[in-house]
C-alpha cells in the first residue's frame, strides 16, 4: 500500500510510515486544516475489502474516540477515502513500554505501581464507557521523558454492551498470546476484567523484566495461562515488595471470580502499595481452580492428613523440600484435632443442650402463627366468608415516603419496585404504580416506581473537535441532542466546532444543545493549472484570472529563455482557495550583448557624443561606447536579463534612440 505523499480527504498529507500491526500500517501525517502533525492508521488491503469488516472498525474507532482521558491516545477523525479506512490519532513520538523494559530491564517497585496506576486510571474511563481494550500489552503502551503512560490502540477494541461481534472474532487472533487471560486463550467470553488479567502480565513483565509464560508456541503458551501458575514475582526478583506481589498475583488469578472485580478495586490496592509498599494488601483464594469446577476431594489417612497436605500455588507436599505456611483455615483443622476428647464431649453437651432450647422456640412460635391464623379464618367466618375490598388510590405525583407512612396506618404497604430518572416527576415522586388508581382489590399490596428526578449530566467542551467526534461525544456518550448550525468563519477550519450553547455546565439528560460550525471561510475553491514553460506574463494572467495571488522568484536555467515559468509552488491539480497565494520561479539568467547603432551624422566627433543606457526598466546611466566616423557606427557592450533601452545624443539634442532584447 503505496500512500506516502498522498493526502486522504483532501486533508492528511501522508508523510512516513511509522509502523505496523496485524491489521493496519500507522503513518506520519500533517493536517493542513489544523497545521498539525497527527498519525494515522490504514487498513491493510486485505481487510479493507470486507465491508463488514469496514463497518465494524469504524464503529469501534469512534466508540475509542469518544474516550477522553490524559492516559488514552487521543482519536481525532475517523473516515474512508477512495477504498482507504483510516484513524486519525495524536501523534506521539515516544517509546513503548516494551521498549522501556528491554532498555532498563527489571524497573523498581515504584516505577513499576506508578506507570500500572496511569494504565489501570485508562482503563477505568474505558470500562465506565463499556469499552474492553482486550490487546494490552507493553507495546501499546506508549512513554514520553517523564514516564506518562498513554494508552494506545483502542481500534480493535471490543464494546461490551454491543449486540454483535467484534472484529476481533473475525479468522485471525488480534493481540498477543503472552498477555492472554485463561478465557481470551480458551476463546471464550471476555470483558473488563480479561483487561485486568493481561495488566497483571505486564505488571508482573515491568518488576521481573520476565514473561510469566513463554514457550516456543503461541498454542504452548495460550495453555501456560490456562493450566499453569506463574512464578511468584517476588521469587524472580526478590527486590519486588509483599505488596506488588500480591496485586500482580490477584490480577492474574485463572478464575474471574479470583481476580479485581474492576480497575478502581486495582487502583484502590495500588494506591496503598505506593504508600505501604512493605503492607499485605490481599490474600489469595484457596484454589486456582475455575469457580463452579466440580472436585474430587479424597479421604486422607491421619498420617496423610499429618503429612501431605498440599500447597495449593506450588502443589507441593509437607514432605517436599519448600517450607509450607498452612492457611488460616487449615491452622484452624490442624488445631482442633490437638484438643483432648474430654473437651470436645463438654461442647457436645453444650451444643444438645442449644439445640433443645432452640425445638422449645420454635414450638411456641408455631402455636403463635396457627393461633393468628385460627383467627384470621374466624374472622372470615362471622364476615360471611368475604375479605374488605379496597379501591386503589392515584399516587402519581405523591412522595413515596409520605405515602408509604400514611398507608401503612391503612393496613395497606406500599412497595418501591424501582427508582428511575424522569423529567415529568421531581425526586422523591411515584411516576407509575401497579394496580392502576380505581381498581378495587382485596389485596393491600401497591407497587410503585419512584423518580429519581431530573439526571443532569456535565456538557463537555467539544469547541474546536470535528463535528464527528463531538457529535459522538455529546449524543452516544452523554445522552444529548445536537443540533447543529454551520457559520462562515476565517479563522476555524470547515467541520470543527466554532462554539457551543451551554459549555462545562450540567444539563438535563436529553437536552438539546446547540453547536456552530465552520463552514470554512466562505471562499471558492481554486483547482490549480500549471504554468511551468510558460511566459511569466502569460502565467500571471492565467492565475490572476482564477483570483490567485502571485508572487514572483528568479532562478537560472541556461537552456529555458529569460521570462520563463521554471516551477510553481503548488503542482498542477492542487486545490486553494481564491485569495491564496502562489509563487513561480522564473529564469533570469545575465546575457552580455553588444549593441551596434547606425546612422550617425558624418563629421561627428566622438567627444560630442553621449549615450544613456535603461536595463530592465533601470535608471539611464551614462556608457562607454566607440565611435567609427567612416561608417558612421557607434556600439556599446552591456549585461542584462530582458531589455535594453538607448538614447544617443550630440552635444545635449536627441539624435537616436531604440531598444533591444537580450
Amino acid at each position: 500500500m503505496e500512500l506516502i505523499g498522498k493526502i486522504l480527504a483532501g486533508r492528511y498529507e501522508i508523510i512516513e510510515k511509522i509502523g505496523e500491526g496485524g491489521m493496519a500500517y500507522v503513518f506520519k501525517a500533517r493536517d493542513s486544516l489544523l497545521n498539525r502533525y497527527v498519525a494515522v492508521k490504514v487498513l491493510k488491503d486485505e481487510y479493507s475489502k470486507d465491508e463488514v469488516f469496514v463497518t465494524r472498525f469504524r464503529t469501534e474507532a469512534q466508540s475509542a474516540a469518544s474516550l477522553i482521558h490524559p492516559n488514552i491516545v487521543s482519536v481525532f477523525d475517523v473516515g474512508e477515502d477512495k477504498g482507504v479506512s483510516f484513524i486519525v490519532m495524536e501523534l506521539l513520538e515516544s517509546k513503548t513500554l516494551k521498549d522501556y523494559i528491554q532498555l532498563k530491564g527489571a524497573l523498581s517497585s515504584d516505577i513499576t505501581l506508578k506507570i500500572a496506576a496511569q494504565i489501570a486510571s485508562a482503563l477505568e474511563a474505558a470500562h465506565k464507557a463499556h469499552i474492553v481494550h482486550r490487546d494490552i500489552k507493553p507495546q501499546n503502551i506508549i512513554l514520553n521523558q517523564n514516564l506518562v503512560a498513554k494508552v494506545t490502540d483502542f481500534g480493535i477494541a471490543k464494546v461490551s454492551n454491543a449486540t454483535t461481534a467484534t472484529i476481533t472474532s473475525f479468522g485471525k487472533t488480534m493481540g498477543s498470546v503472552h498477555y492472554f487471560s485463561p478465557e481470551h486463550a480458551k476463546g471464550g467470553y471476555t470483558d473488563a476484567k480479561s483487561d485486568l488479567y493481561s495488566l497483571g502480565v505486564v505488571m508482573y513483565e515491568m518488576a521481573t523484566g520476565k514473561l510469566p509464560f513463554d514457550a516456543e508456541s503461541a498454542v504452548s503458551v495460550a495453555l501456560k495461562h490456562i493450566q499453569e501458575e506463574p512464578v511468584e514475582p517476588k521469587e524472580v526478583n526478590p527486590n519486588v515488595t509483599t505488596a506488588l506481589n500480591q496485586i500482580i498475583l490477584k490480577a492474574m488469578e485463572k478464575s474471574t471470580a479470583n481476580r479485581y472485580q474492576s480497575a478502581t478495586e486495582m487502583l484502590t490496592d495500588i494506591s496503598i502499595a505506593l504508600s505501604k509498599p512493605g503492607t499485605g494488601l490481599v490474600a489469595r483464594p484457596q484454589s486456582s481452580i475455575e469457580a463452579g469446577d466440580t472436585q474430587v476431594i479424597p479421604i486422607l489417612t491421619d498420617v496423610e492428613q499429618e503429612n501431605l497436605v498440599p500447597n495449593v500455588r506450588t502443589r507441593q507436599t509437607n514432605g517436599s523440600r519448600s517450607a509450607y505456611t498452612p492457611t488460616a483455615r487449615e491452622a484452624r483443622v490442624i488445631e482442633e484435632e490437638k484438643r483432648t476428647t474430654s473437651d470436645r464431649l463438654e461442647e457436645l453437651k453444650a451444643k444438645k443442650k442449644k439445640k433443645t432450647l432452640t425445638v422449645v422456640a420454635i414450638f411456641a412460635v408455631l402455636i403463635i402463627v396457627v393461633g393468628a391464623f385460627s383467627g384470621y379464618f374466624i374472622s372470615k367466618i362471622i364476615n360471611n366468608g368475604k375479605e374488605e375490598e379496597i379501591e386503589i388510590p392515584n399516587l402519581l405525583g405523591k412522595n413515596f415516603e409520605e405515602i408509604r407512612t400514611e398507608y401503612e396506618a391503612k393496613g395497606i404497604t406500599v412497595h418501591q419496585t424501582s427508582a428511575e430518572y424522569n423529567t415529568e416527576y421531581e425526586e422523591g415522586q411515584i411516576m407509575n404504580q401497579r394496580p392502576e388508581a380505581g381498581t378495587k382489590t382485596t389485596d393491600k399490596n401497591i407497587y410503585v416506581e419512584v423518580s429519581k428526578g431530573t439526571k443532569l449530566v456535565k456538557v463537555t467542551n467539544i469547541e474546536g473537535k470535528d463535528i464527528k467526534v463531538a457529535k459522538y461525544e455529546l449524543e452516544n456518550t452523554l445522552g444529548f441532542i445536537v443540533e447543529q448550525e454551520e457559520e462562515i468563519s476565517d479563522t476555524v477550519a470547515a467541520g470543527l466546532v466554532i462554539s457551543q450553547e451551554y459549555k462545562d455546565e450540567e444539563r438535563p439528560y436529553g437536552s438539546i444543545i446547540k453547536l456552530k460550525v465552520s463552514s470554512g471561510d466562505g471562499k471558492a475553491k481554486v483547482v490549480v493549472p500549471t504554468v511551468v514553460g510558460k511566459t511569466v506574463t502569460e502565467a500571471k494572467k492565467a492565475l490572476e484570472d482564477l483570483k490567485l495571488k502571485v508572487e514572483i522568484e528568479y532562478g537560472e536555467d541556461e537552456a529555458k529563455l529569460n521570462g520563463t515559468v521554471l516551477a510553481q509552488s503548488y503542482p498542477q491539480n492542487s486545490v486553494l482557495k481564491e485569495g491564496d497565494l502562489i509563487k513561480l520561479t522564473v529564469n533570469r539568467r545575465i546575457i552580455n550583448k553588444t549593441v551596434t547603432v547606425t546612422g550617425i551624422p558624418e563629421g561627428t566627433v566622438q567627444s560630442e557624443i553621449t549615450v544613456k543606457v535603461s536595463v530592465d526598466g533601470g535608471v539611464m546611466n551614462n556608457t562607454t561606447f566607440t565611435y567609427d566616423d567612416e561608417k558612421g557606427e557607434l556600439s556599446f557592450t552591456i549585461d542584462g536579463y530582458e531589455k535594453v533601452s538607448y538614447n544617443i545624443m550630440i552635444n545635449g539634442s536627441l539624435i537616436k534612440s531604440g531598444e533591444e532584447n537580450f
